[in-house]
């Protein structure tokens, strides 16, 4: 994994970092706290849902297959564009999958995004874990190829995976 940065730009905003349990009501609250923040941060918006469905389909990824219960979490805004993170315990299978969904995406116009999510809603049945396969997909939908996902082996088969999304702020370009 690169390492992370540890330092905000002068014209960096660090807006929410949640360390902790993530359950299905932290999950809730966060959402809630993100809408006040993001409403407060960046003002009335058109996009403002857009940019809080990120979150919260990464934060929905990572209690899906998070295999402990805690995450780190961040939404900051860094250089004009709105960065979010989630960094989790999963699987080495769960991890697998997240590189190469995340590959596969990076490799796909928008037009292929939109198609493959499509493809995916018309799927019957849902994974073993209850996911449907939509949640990097809508990501991509909403921000474009701009997911990046690594994965570190800790041990036994458990794997730190960190999942970042990074969206524009410029109306124009977003």
């Amino acid at each position: 994994m690169p390492p992370e940065r540890h330092y905000l730009d002068p014209m960096d905003k660090n807006l929410l970092e949640y360390q902790g349990q993530l359950s299905s009501e932290v999950r809730v609250q966060l959402i809630t706290l993100l809408q006040c923040i993001a409403f407060y941060n960046l003002g009335k918006r058109g996009d403002l849902k857009r940019l809080v469905g990120i979150a919260l389909e990464l934060l929905d990824n990572a209690q899906r297959y998070n295999v402990g219960s805690d995450v780190d979490f961040t939404w900051h805004i860094a250089g004009g564009e709105l960065v979010v993170r989630v960094t989790n315990k999963a699987s080495g299978s769960d991890a697998e999958r997240l590189l190469k969904s995340v590959a596969d995406i990076a490799r796909m116009s928008p037009a292929e995004v939109s198609k493959a999510f499509k493809d995916q809603l018309q799927e019957e049945g849902y994974g073993e874990k209850g996911g449907a396969g939509l949640g990097m997909l809508q990501i991509a939908r909403k921000a474009g190829n701009k997911i990046r996902a690594y994965a570190e082996p800790l041990d036994n088969d458990i794997f730190v995976c960190r999942s970042e999304v990074s969206a524009s702020l410029d109306l124009k370009r977003a």
